[in-house]
């Protein structure tokens, strides 16, 4: 005959297994939800990264004329130091098709999100999000106001993204703005 006590540890050293073994579980989707949260951090930052390099490089041929010869020197296009560049040159870059352009700007920083995001939803919000963290870097680098062609650009390139995300079935609700 089985004592009140036995039956009672016996259950007690099933119910800390049933723990034990739930414990491992939730340790391991916790890890997995920090995982996939990590990623997705580290995705919208590189997003952002880009965006705000995009829209620096984008400024700077926009402010040719105001730069120092220093600030020329970091800049290259097609490996040419920027600082070789006319004026003229310079200006054409950021024409309506020249490659600093709000089209091929744009759709630089788009192709970077489509590329890192495909069609996961989650990816393709937490890039927007980086674009527009990026954006408002850049803006505040450049002293909180940029020129008319930046907003130009992310306005076209955050169309094209809320667009993708809208074709999978979702929406913006919850995405910073």
């Amino acid at each position: 005959m089985v004592s009140m006590n036995t039956n009672l540890s016996v259950l007690s050293g099933m119910k800390d297994q049933s723990f034990a073994a739930r414990g491992q579980a939730a340790t391991k989707n916790t890890r997995l939800k920090y995982s996939a949260k990590s990623e997705m951090f580290q995705f919208s930052f590189q997003i952002k990264t880009d965006t705000r390099q995009q829209l620096n490089d984008q400024n700077s041929i926009f402010h040719f004329s105001q730069l120092t010869k220093e600030d020329k020197a970091g800049l290259f296009y097609k490996n040419t130091p920027i600082s070789e560049l006319s004026i003229d040159q310079a200006s054409d870059l950021i024409e309506a098709d020249g490659y600093f352009g709000i089209d091929k700007t744009s759709q630089r920083i788009i192709d970077f999100v489509l590329t890192g995001a495909g069609d996961d939803l989650d990816r393709l919000k937490a890039g927007r999000e980086g674009v527009l963290r990026g954006f408002a870097e850049a803006e505040k680098a450049w002293g909180g106001q940029l020129p008319e062609i930046s907003y130009k650009t992310i306005e076209k390139g955050i169309k094209a993204l809320d667009n993708k995300i809208a074709e999978l079935g979702g929406n913006n609700t919850g995405i910073i703005a």
